[in-house]
């Protein structure tokens, strides 16, 4: 009986360890990949960014905020105006904007948000504090349409689905999963902002480290992955 069960747990470590091998060679279905990377592909857009802070420390996989005075992480300048009109509502909520473009189609269901957070630089004072998490769809008529996630008991276009009031250096929003190349994060508020000398705005600074994006697909080869880089 008990060589029995010594080969039920032989069988049972050697076929975890197959499976474990598999989810890891390029190629196979895996998940816990950070589709937006540079080093996987990923490529990053932003509405702004300063020389000392540019976009593609975004996606160069460092989540630490020590390094911020030695020009890590993205910087801009964030204005929330008064609005009146629908359109001037939509258009300042769309403004502040960064765009993660993935290697390859991806089903896509977290994207990790690592904002400003140090003793120097604490999140609750300079970090970001609302944001809204999109991903591109194409419609039936092949027209691309930016959408909201749906978080869990959320619906889809509700407000809720806005992170709202964050003070952590860490923003995990976990979505139900959708098959897309492109994610959009929509920045519309940070704990630094105060009402202009005119009265007429609130300003501030978006401070980011990293952004990313979690799911499954068949990852390209390193090879595949090079040649992206060689391409663009």
């Amino acid at each position: 009986m008990r060589f029995k069960y010594l080969a039920f747990v032989c069988i049972v470590l050697i076929t975890a360890s197959f499976l474990m091998g598999c989810a890891s060679v390029g190629g196979g279905q895996i998940s816990g990949v950070n589709w937006a990377s540079a080093k996987n592909g990923g490529r990053i857009s932003t509405f702004s960014e300063e020389p000392e802070h540019p976009a593609s420390t975004l996606i160069n996989g460092v989540t630490s905020s020590e390094g911020w005075d030695q020009g890590e992480g993205w910087q801009a300048q964030i204005i929330a105006g008064q609005t009146k009109t629908v359109r001037e509502q939509r258009d300042e909520m769309e403004k502040n904007w960064v765009e993660i473009e993935l290697s390859q189609p991806v089903t896509v269901n977290e994207v990790r948000i690592y904002t400003v957070d140090s003793q120097k630089y604490p999140a609750a004072k300079f970090g970001v504090s609302d944001v809204l998490v999109q991903y591109q769809m194409r419609t039936a008529s092949k027209d691309l349409l930016w959408t909201n996630v749906k978080r869990p008991g959320k619906g889809l276009g509700d407000q809720g689905d806005v992170i709202k009031g964050n003070i952590k250096g860490v923003i995990n929003v976990r979505f139900e999963p959708v098959l897309t190349q492109r994610m959009r994060v929509l920045i519309y508020s940070t704990n630094d902002m105060k009402m202009s000398e005119d009265g007429k705005s609130r300003e501030g600074n978006i401070r980011i480290t990293e952004i990313e994006v979690y799911g499954s697909g068949k990852q390209k080869s390193r090879n595949e992955i090079d040649d992206l880089f060689q391409n663009k």
